[in-house]
């Protein structure tokens, strides 16, 4: 009976091709694995480097705060206008 279904539809003949068909199949399955792999380490990558910056500019603000000395005190420690 396989064989009466196997000639009928020629798949002995599309074994090759049916072979290298699952080949670019898994061919393009690794392709997209290892391109969201690097999507994700680009995405990793931005989020770390956005963080320094942040880190980055709150040192600075913060040793511009620190830097600022008062130009003259009154009676009571306020500064001058």
């Amino acid at each position: 009976m396989w064989e009466s279904i196997l000639n009928k539809h020629n798949l002995t003949s599309n074994t090759p091709q049916l072979a290298q068909m699952r080949a670019e199949l898994l061919s393009i399955g690794e392709k997209e694995r290892i391109l969201r792999e690097r999507s994700a380490d680009r995405e990793a990558y931005r989020y770390l480097l956005d963080a320094h910056r942040l880190i980055a500019r709150a040192s600075l603000v913060g040793k511009q705060v620190l830097n600022i000395s008062p130009q003259g005190g009154g009676k009571d420690g306020q500064l001058a206008a």
